[in-house]
């Protein structure tokens, strides 16, 4: 009896990891256009390259925009100024896409936040994210490039300046001040 439950724990365990797709989480590998894949701070191509360890990507998968869920609990930190590929993120790799057998389609969509503001990506704050994007799971055993996160758009994370935040917090001063004398 121990064998039997012990072979079907074994044949359970061995199906879930065909059950699922994977995908290579990177925008510094070799695109066909680098300038479509990378992440800018301000306006996308006209503003500089996000850079900084205190900005994080992640990556969302889901059958349609509404069933978007992240792949790992924690996203990428962004490259320092000082490295080469400003706008990617460090320490690229395989994710694991759930419920996705080779050969379907998944939406993926990247979103990336600023940490330094507290900032999550469900905080109204520094923020940006790509278009979704479809993505054909490969067949194991694929070559690495057919895992590459191809037709990712570039998109723009956009900070507030210090001014904005000055100016808002005058606007919120000044309604207390008129409600006080009311």
């Amino acid at each position: 009896m121990k064998k039997l439950v012990l072979s079907l724990l074994l044949v359970a365990g061995a199906s879930s990891v065909f059950g699922q797709g994977q995908v290579y989480f990177a925008n510094n590998v070799t695109f066909a256009s680098q300038n479509d894949h990378l992440v800018y701070l301000g306006s996308i191509g006209a503003g500089k390259e996000l850079v900084g360890s205190n900005y994080r990507a992640q990556l969302y998968y889901g059958a349609d925009a509404s069933s978007l869920q992240a792949v790992a609990t924690t996203g990428n930190n962004f490259r320092a100024a000082g490295t080469t590929l400003p706008g990617t993120w460090a320490s690229p790799g395989y994710r694991t896409l759930d419920n996705f057998l080779p050969g379907s389609t998944v939406q993926l969509q990247v979103k990336a936040w600023d940490t330094s503001t507290g900032a999550t990506w469900d905080l109204a704050t520094a923020r940006g994210a790509s278009q979704l994007f479809s993505f054909t799971v490969p067949a194991a055993g694929s070559p690495a490039g057919a895992f590459y996160l191809e037709n990712m758009q570039a998109f723009a994370v956009v900070v507030p300046e210090p001014a904005t935040f000055a100016l808002a917090g005058l606007g919120i001063f000044g309604f207390v001040m008129m409600r006080r004398r009311k």
